[in-house]
């Protein structure tokens, strides 16, 4: 069908799209990290944490029944002193923790489009159809499992222990205390089990449905592939890497050269003959300056021959392309330099057997 998007987004389109602010993000995974810090602070920290509740337990049992204005100041600021001295550390992680699960999902990203008044957010037909979108129903689904376990987990739970928790109504502080912390572990536990459980499928669902939104139509890839083509900045850039990989491939086509003739220090031009092949040499890499001087240290490491004759290299850099055959009038000159060129090869080959 026409329009139909069947096609995966583009660089350009997903940079877009990040610009805007819409990223696959899971704020379950969030969830589940989070909880999963809070369970090694307190598990790493009980001791401290039991002190402080007995501490506390104490402090406030003692405390007259009637609290007057005089030391209702004192008081609060008791409470803020016993909060941020034990807690204060644990909120600061949490925050820290936060923002790198947050990074470590989308990276850093910055963006303002999402504040900008904009009247289709308000539209209400928009959102009539966002209340029955795949990400609306897929959230409500969440949700309602989310109620449902919890609530199950900890129904289940408090059946089992709430007996315990009757008997020990008689028990010392502490160990009121202890029990109740291990039954709190235990139940912090099991939810967290569940969430990172859900945080693994929400984040597949989350990527799924980024992904599906930001999917294009045959159409919408070929006019965002014409609007690049006009951009002078993308032309200027598939022009620099065509022409960096031109002289990679000249550079390597050096190597099986059968000579290099040269200026000898400003110019150099390579050429190879095959007459099974060629009617006459063809000029495999050419170059001025700083091209010349590469051409011919890599002559030398692969054991082409260099031969320096200034004219005949100022008229085969003028008159001839690369990968094209040298014109007539250059035939005879690069001949005789040919034969030069073989014979020095024979004698060699001669001299190795």
């Amino acid at each position: 069908m026409p329009g139909e998007k069947t096609e995966k987004a583009t660089p350009k389109r997903r940079e877009e799209a990040r610009k805007k602010g819409q990223v696959a993000k899971s704020i379950e995974l969030n969830t589940a990290v989070l909880l999963l810090v809070a369970l090694i602070f307190f598990y790493f920290n009980a001791k401290s944490f039991k002190d402080t509740a007995i501490y506390s337990f104490n402090y406030f049992l003692s405390l007259p029944y009637h609290v007057n204005l005089n030391n209702l100041g004192s008081l609060y600021l008791d409470v803020i002193k016993i909060f941020f001295m034990y807690l204060g550390v644990f909120f600061v992680l949490l925050i820290v923790v936060a923002i790198l699960v947050n990074v470590a999902q989308i990276g850093i990203l910055f963006s303002f489009e999402r504040l900008n008044f904009d009247l289709e957010k308000i539209n209400p037909i928009n959102g009539i159809k966002n209340l029955f979108s795949l990400r609306a129903l897929g959230e409500l689904a969440k949700s309602i499992l989310k109620i449902i376990v919890i609530f199950s987990i900890m129904y289940f739970f408090i059946k089992a222990k709430y007996k315990t928790w009757l008997d020990l109504t008689d028990q010392p502080i502490n160990v009121f205390t202890v029990v109740l912390a291990k039954n709190m572990f235990s139940i912090t536990l099991y939810l967290l089990l569940f969430m990172v459980f859900l945080a693994i499928i929400d984040y597949a669902y989350q990527k799924f449905i980024f992904e599906r939104s930001l999917m294009m139509s045959k159409e919408e890839v070929k006019e965002e592939f014409k609007q690049m083509e006009g951009d002078p900045k993308i032309k200027a850039k598939i022009r620099k890497m065509q022409m960096e990989l031109a002289r990679r491939r000249m550079m390597e086509n050096v190597k099986t050269a059968d000579v290099v003739i040269t200026n000898p220090t400003h110019i150099a031009v390579a050429l190879k003959y095959d007459q099974s092949k060629m009617n006459a040499p063809k000029v495999i890499a050419k170059g001025l300056n700083e091209v010349a001087q590469r051409i011919k240290e890599i002559a030398l490491k692969n054991d082409v021959v260099i031969v320096e004759n200034p004219p005949l290299a100022q008229s085969l850099y003028k008159q001839t392309q690369i990968d094209k055959e040298i014109p007539i009038e250059l035939y005879e000159a690069v001949a005789k330099i040919l034969s030069y060129v073989y014979n020095l090869k024979n004698k060699k080959t001669n001299k190795l057997l």
